[in-house]
């Protein structure tokens, strides 16, 4: 799979389909179920989508009315709608609708937007039917070169990447059972390029079928040819993974099996079946428009929008279809023109390949967690979160102790709370979790939501004692140019937007200087943490810290910034006075990090991240213990790690720690999202946050039970 689209971007034809209103602003629908549909108003370019009764208590006349496909319950929007004549704009799930396990949703990447119909029924005109029946001329005023080549690569990168509709789905081999072994197992044999005939199987009743002119005996009649057309090779049926489970019916399984026919349940990615058929028979699905897409033979027997315009073998036409199109033309109207896109965490409007690249994160985070992971030992507040980051149509996630792993491949643990020596009984891989470098706008002892997380199979970044899954990529990966650029738009990003780890809003003050001396940060960490205890050896404390500092830095104007969790008074860590007083020129607390490394000449620690953050602004940067930063040639560092050899340029270092290492959620939709996204989250969540006073004693332990709250019922 493709993890980065090479799509370039353009400005295809944004225009919206022809409607009676010149600039619709409020939309109204009686369907409650459209009503929920998160950024409806966005993806409908609307100010707002209301209830008629919610137009009438807010004095707003309805522009147009919204109703959904050629539903029964549309019946009376459509009424509504003729006695104020007021137009209709039809809505259906668009191609490329979630990632979301829940494939009902009401978070959803796009909807197809239609003034004059339903794309699927047949029986009357469409907007997609009119748009490909213009002439020539017309068609190239819409759809010119340019956006013709940006169609093009838009369906290049949705083939090569797999994108389909419900993009939860397993991620199998083509397969068919042959036999079963000796201890009763079914034994599957892989299928090859053009080795079987596919045909699909829907489920009863459903509209698309309705209104496509296929019924039971089309269905049947299909399978049958197939079989007579296409002597030498299997015949596979397809159908839907409820009919196989018998929660609905379909049309050809009892028939399919009647004929000795195998028929496989449709749960896993429809594209490498399409890829691989040497021909693909459908009635409506759009498994035959994805197989169109993919350049394959198709045999339609029934009417469904991509039937009528000369691309494959039909068994039905439609006089109202009069234009030969191509693929890309065909593409274009459906996927450019028709549907309507947005960010699933914001609303924002998207064009189709920013959908694109945001489902291909999706795909690559459940590639990687492709694993049963059995969880051990990690609090209650922050599971349900966890299972957000672990999550893999490929995988599961559980929770409990060693004794009941039941399934699992891979114990996953909290840092070292748990097998610190790597073993457990069950000889199961151990992996560890541990927060993000881009992680929230609060603190995590403040039970914060984590919007970042390193998942590590080998050990974890700040344990020098052995190799982790980030040492190993600065040791072996070779960054292409395209990754060091991201890195170096990445590092300016993080600069701009004043983001930290723990990133918590502070007013900041003036920082205390002197302008003849070198001025040096010392920065404060947890004394008790695992980074301290396992990356230090003779400075392993804050006020050793100070002293060390101190002594080889006699002359400079020292400031020291106490870690704010030790500050908050939740963790281990605090300075005596003394040793304040003799070693240190100013001890801020109130500044923020971003602010003491901006003002400072050179940062020291034993291996706090601010290091890196100081390397980040081109600061001079001194360790005491063994931080994942030092040892590449960057740092100054008075601890060696042998297996750290390779000198690396820190466009490197912020590609491979920022965005090839952790993985990053969009808490409030549970969406993977890059590190990009994460910085610009943190940043409304930065502005947020300087709104509200909340940083009393009192206010600090009201959030906190707020947090635990959200985390114990976290469901995005």
């Amino acid at each position: 799979m493709k993890s980065s689209l090479s799509v370039q971007r353009v400005n295809p034809d944004a225009e919206s389909l022809a409607t009676n209103v010149s600039n619709p602003e409020v939309a109204v629908a009686l369907s409650p179920g459209i009503l929920k549909i998160k950024h409806l108003a966005q993806l409908l370019g609307l100010e707002k989508v209301l209830s008629p009764r919610e137009a009438r208590k807010q004095a707003l006349p309805a522009d147009v009315v919204l109703v959904w496909g050629r539903k029964e319950s549309a019946q009376a929007a459509l009424e509504y709608a003729a006695s104020r004549a007021l137009p209709v704009w039809y809505l259906e799930d668009g191609w490329i609708r979630t990632s979301s396990k829940n494939a009902h949703s009401r978070t959803c990447y796009s909807v197809l937007v239609d003034d004059e119909g339903v794309y699927y029924d047949s029986t009357k005109p469409s907007a997609i039917e009119r748009y490909l029946n213009l002439s020539d001329k017309e068609y190239a005023e819409h759809c010119d070169a340019d956006a013709l080549a940006y169609a093009a690569s838009c369906r290049e990168a949705l083939v090569s990447n797999e994108i389909c509709k419900y993009n939860y789905c397993a991620t199998r081999v083509p397969a068919v059972p042959v036999a079963n072994d000796e201890e009763g197992d079914v034994v599957y044999e892989e299928l090859t390029q053009n080795s079987f005939v596919l045909v699909v199987d829907q489920t009863r009743d459903d509209a698309s079928v309705r209104y496509g002119a296929m019924d039971e005996a089309t269905f049947k009649r299909m399978l049958d040819s197939a079989i007579d057309e296409n002597p030498e090779l299997p015949i596979i049926v397809r159908t839907h993974p409820d009919v196989v489970s018998g929660r609905r019916q379909g049309y050809l399984a009892d028939y399919a099996k009647s004929l000795d026919i195998p028929v496989v349940a449709g749960d896993d990615n429809p594209f490498p079946w399409v890829k691989l058929a040497a021909r693909v028979y459908v009635g409506t699905s759009q498994l035959g428009y994805e197989a169109l897409l993919c350049e394959r033979p198709v045999t339609i027997f029934g009417l469904p929008f991509y039937a009528g315009w000369g691309l494959a073998d039909e068994r039905q036409r439609v006089g109202r279809r009069i234009r030969l199109r191509h693929i890309d033309e065909i593409f274009h109207a459906t996927h450019v023109k028709l549907a309507r896109y947005c960010s699933p965490m914001s609303g924002a409007p998207w064009q189709l390949h920013q959908t694109l690249a945001h489902v291909c994160i999706q795909k690559e985070n459940f590639r990687r967690n492709a694993h049963n992971f059995h969880c051990v030992g990690i609090t209650q507040w922050k599971r349900r979160y966890v299972q957000q980051f672990l999550r893999s149509p490929d995988g599961s996630v559980s929770f409990g102790d060693e004794n009941d792993t039941g399934d699992a491949d891979t114990l996953v643990t909290w840092g070292f709370r748990r097998y610190a020596d790597q073993q457990s009984s069950t000889n199961l891989p151990v992996w560890r979790l541990e927060d993000g470098f881009i992680r929230s706008a609060g603190l995590g002892s403040n039970f914060t939501a984590p919007g970042s997380l390193v998942v590590d199979g080998k050990g974890l970044y700040f344990d020098p004692k052995a190799s982790s899954d980030l040492e190993t990529l600065l040791a072996e990966y070779n960054c292409s140019e395209q990754e060091l650029e991201r890195g170096r738009s990445l590092a300016k990003m993080i600069i701009d937007a004043r983001v930290s780890k723990y990133d918590v809003a502070a007013n900041d003050s003036k920082v205390h200087g002197s302008a003849d001396k070198l001025c040096v940060l010392v920065t404060g960490q947890v004394e008790d943490d695992e980074s301290i205890k396992r990356g230090c050896k003779e400075v392993n404390t804050n006020a050793a810290l100070l002293r060390a500092v101190r002594k080889i830095r006699p002359d400079a104007w020292i400031v020291y910034r106490p870690h704010p969790d030790v500050q908050a008074g939740n963790r281990k860590g605090k300075v005596d006075p003394f040793t304040e007083q003799s070693c240190a020129d100013v001890v801020d607390t109130e500044s923020s990090i971003i602010t003491c490394i901006e003002a400072c000449d050179e940062l020291h620690t034993m291996t706090s991240l601010s290091g890196f953050e100081a390397l980040m602004r081109d600061k001079r940067v001194v360790t005491y213990g063994s931080p994942f930063y030092s040892g590449w040639g960057l740092t100054e560092d008075h601890a060696v790690n042998e297996r750290r050899s390779r000198q690396r340029t820190l466009d490197e270092l912020i590609f491979l720690t920022l965005v090839k290492y952790p993985r990053y959620v969009d808490i409030a939709s549970g969406e993977f999202v890059s590190a990009e996204q994460m910085v610009r989250a943190i940043q409304r969540q930065k502005e947020q946050a300087l709104n509200n006073n909340e940083n009393s004693w009192s206010g600090r332990q009201v959030r906190k039970v707020v947090n635990i709250v959200k985390g114990l019922s976290y469901a995005p």
